[in-house]
């Protein structure tokens, strides 16, 4: 089931979208469910307790408007694809902050909605294979997954540092917890600490507290966490 969010600060134009989705939904034999906002602030709220895949994101509200909910959602989660509801091209360039699939202009034709609601679910259902970063220095990283080791939080400058099999290291402004969440789909990233995630498929020994990866670097893991990464890797290894 595809859960989708409308977020329109005029509850008429909220039902126009909603009856459009859902007739697209039903045609293509789609099964989905739809909630409704009429501000920024109860979408955030809300998605803090559930997640959406696809959320349509009007630009103009009060209190917050759609770039700013927007990145408050991409603070809890990279995971859903927003589309911004706009009656202004020239909110295009805003939109790019939140790495929003696409802005469509108001009003929205039924057929320019179809086809940009199908790519989107075609891409829920695409596996993830690169992480899309922007670094401390403005310039925008395609990552491979299977390339990087892993992705420290370092006390010193309170950075995340995301280490690669080449020993590329690329600093980026986030959270742990955002970059975690991005990953969920992905089984193979593990916590190795508090401040650590680790991709498993790249370790080549566990040994007492030592992480060693297959390009010779070394991360310690914490007492916490020691117990599930070794199962894990050992679970990995019978295969």
């Amino acid at each position: 089931m595809v859960k989708i969010a409308i977020c329109d600060d005029s509850k008429e134009y909220i039902e126009i979208v909603k009856e459009v989705i859902s007739r697209i939904m039903t045609d293509n034999n789609i099964v989905c469910k739809i909630s409704t906002f009429t501000s920024g602030i109860s979408l955030v709220e809300d998605y803090k307790r559930k997640s959406f895949d696809i959320i349509f994101l009007d630009m103009e509200m009060p209190e917050k408007d759609g770039v700013e909910t927007g990145l408050l959602i991409r603070e809890i989660s990279e995971k859903p694809i927003i589309f911004y509801l706009t009656s202004h091209k020239e909110y295009a360039y805003e939109s790019y902050q939140v790495k929003a699939k696409n802005y469509l202009l108001k009003p929205i034709k039924s057929e320019v909605l179809e086809k940009e609601l199908l790519e989107a679910i075609k891409d829920l259902n695409t596996p993830l294979e690169f992480l899309d970063l922007k670094d401390i220095n403005g310039i925008i990283h395609r990552i491979p997954l299977s390339e990087i080791t892993h992705i420290l939080r370092k006390k010193e400058d309170r950075k995340l540092h995301i280490y690669t099999l080449n020993k590329e290291e690329i600093i980026i402004v986030q959270t742990l917890k955002s970059i975690e969440n991005s990953l969920s789909c992905c089984s193979f990233f593990i916590r190795s600490g508090k401040s650590c995630l680790v991709n498993i498929n790249n370790i080549r020994a566990i040994h007492k507290n030592t992480i060693f990866f297959s390009n010779d670097e070394t991360e310690e893991a914490s007492r916490r966490c020691l117990s599930d990464l070794v199962n894990l890797f050992k679970k990995l290894n019978k295969r």
